[in-house]
């Protein structure tokens, strides 16, 4: 086993319309880490509008904020103008998870999670504890998770079993990437595969999770992997009739090198 430094990436895509229609983008993270967002950075080139600023959100499913929330504004409903606007520069005070109040949920970094910033750090499988072992309800999962069986569960869906623990604050909803699994079928890309499909339900006792959507057939044979795919939002304002920029996303994965 080795392990290495942490590995931060910056996600950025093309312009973005924060008009009426707001936009998707997709992240899957290193086979083995874990992942923190530590920042969200966001380009005005054009002017934005509305009664309640649009925002930046990341999390397991469009419209979510678990890992991260950056909304567009000095307050609730004035717009920031054209320019750079940088999350980790807000004046946000204290220690991390980061978590600015001056107007409600302004800006969420470091893992706070969905429900604010009250979470406090601790630690599980490693004595003493240990970067990796942090335990925040918006630390996003490792992906490439070896499976190790698939069966018929509720309605038919299909039942999956990994050969490590369940990320703690796996939820219905997260989104999530299916590889290679051999035997069954009914995925919606190859038969074997799903991308992009939601958990609809799970056992963390039990070590598994369903597959909304899916209609288990045939039998399993072995093989597979699951990634957990994190999904960057932007939601438009309300009333909002313009806005574009580019928006940018750094994270902070860490765990073991698994190349």
């Amino acid at each position: 086993m080795a392990y290495e430094l942490s590995d931060i990436k910056t996600y950025e895509w093309g312009a973005d319309t924060f008009g009426t229609t707001g936009f998707l983008h997709y992240i899957v993270g290193p086979r083995g880490k874990v992942g923190f967002v530590r920042d969200l950075m966001v380009d005005v080139t054009t002017a934005m509008s509305g009664t309640v600023v649009p925002e930046i959100q990341v999390g397991i499913t469009s419209g979510d904020v678990t890992y991260g929330r950056y909304r567009l504004g000095s307050t609730a409903s004035s717009n920031y103008p054209v320019g750079t606007y940088v999350a980790s520069n807000e004046l946000w005070v204290g220690n991390p998870p980061r978590n600015l109040q001056d107007y409600a949920d302004h800006v969420k970094l470091d893992g706070c999670g969905a429900g604010g910033g009250t979470s406090s750090f601790t630690s599980s499988g490693v004595a003493g504890g240990t970067f990796n072992t942090v335990l925040l309800p918006g630390r996003i999962p490792a992906s490439g998770m070896a499976i190790t069986n698939v069966v018929s569960g509720t309605a038919s869906a299909w039942r999956v079993y990994t050969r490590d623990p369940l990320p703690y604050n796996l939820a219905n909803n997260q989104l999530i990437n299916i590889h290679g699994a051999a035997g069954v079928t009914g995925g919606n890309s190859g038969g074997t595969n799903f991308i992009q499909q939601k958990i609809s339900g799970l056992s963390l006792t039990n070590n598994y999770f369903e597959v909304s959507g899916s209609t288990f057939g045939g039998t399993y044979t072995g093989g597979g992997t699951v990634d957990f795919v994190t999904t960057v939002t932007g939601l438009p304002g309300t009333g909002s009739g313009g806005g574009v920029g580019y928006v940018r996303v750094m994270i902070e994965w860490v765990g073991v090198n698994q190349p």
